[in-house]
C-alpha cells in the first residue's frame, strides 16, 4: 500500500470513496462541510490528486468516462441556471442510502421556475 502497509497475496482490499471524502486526516476538521473553494487556488480550479479524491478511481484503471461526465455535468448546470430559478424543497440535510452508488433517500425535491416569470 502507499503508506507501506504489507498486503498478503489473495487479500481483498477495498475502500470507500464516500468515507475518504469525509476523513479529517485527509480534508481537515471541516471535512463534512460543503466547501467548493477547496478546489480553487486564486479563483482557478485546481483538481486534487485522484488518489486523494477517488470518485472516478485513479491510476491505470481510472474511469474512461470521467472527462465526458464532467462536460455533461457542466453543460446541464449551465443550461438549467441560465433558464430557470430553482427552490430546494427539503429543509433537513439529506439522508443517504449507502449502496454501490450513493443515493439520497427520497431524492431531492426541487421546484424549477422559468426566469423572468412572475407568480
Amino acid at each position: 500500500m502507499p503508506d507501506g502497509t504489507h498486503v498478503k497475496r489473495g487479500t481483498l482490499v477495498s475502500y470507500s470513496a464516500y468515507s475518504m471524502g469525509r476523513t479529517k486526516s485527509i480534508w481537515g476538521s471541516d471535512c463534512c462541510e460543503f466547501k467548493p473553494e477547496r478546489w480553487l487556488v486564486d479563483g482557478v480550479f485546481q483538481p486534487k490528486s485522484p488518489f486523494k479524491f477517488p470518485v472516478f478511481h485513479a491510476g491505470p484503471r481510472m474511469c474512461l468516462g470521467k472527462e465526458m461526465a464532467y462536460i455533461q455535468m457542466k453543460s446541464i448546470v449551465v443550461c438549467l441556471l441560465d433558464k430557470f430559478e430553482y427552490i430546494v424543497k427539503k429543509e433537513d440535510p439529506p439522508e443517504l442510502v449507502l449502496s454501490i452508488t450513493l443515493k439520497m433517500k427520497g431524492g431531492l425535491p426541487v421546484q424549477f421556475k422559468k426566469r423572468g416569470k412572475k407568480e
